[in-house]
């Protein structure tokens, strides 16, 4: 998958930057409070965080699931994103016995 990124100073769109770090489609995206960061998550299992005007790779943090949702906290440059987890009950020959939960997890650079 490729993340582009289009300049908005002009009446037409011109590609900035693109990230091609990630296989799988891309679910979610968000910049962080002063754009400089954009996190992408993908069903690659991780979040690719990159330098926005250079494309450099930041940080890359695992996901034991597919990343629905990924949003910087409003003034520091803490992540938090959304997975599911497996949870497992006692015994398998039930109808729930492995359900899926959601589960929010913070990631600080």
């Amino acid at each position: 998958a490729v993340v582009s990124t289009q300049s908005t100073g002009s009446s037409e769109l011109a590609c900035v930057n693109s990230y091609s770090r990630l296989e799988w489609p891309v679910r979610t995206l968000s910049f962080n409070h002063d754009g400089n960061l954009l996190a992408s998550g993908s069903e690659d299992l991780m979040i690719d965080i990159s330098h926005v005007a250079t494309g450099e790779k930041v940080a890359t943090v695992s996901c034991n699931a597919f990343p629905f949702c990924v949003a910087w906290h409003p003034s520091e440059n803490l992540l938090a994103f959304v997975t599911d987890e497996k949870k497992h009950s006692g015994d398998k020959h039930t109808r729930d016995s492995e359900k899926s939960t959601g589960c929010v997890k913070l990631f600080g650079l």
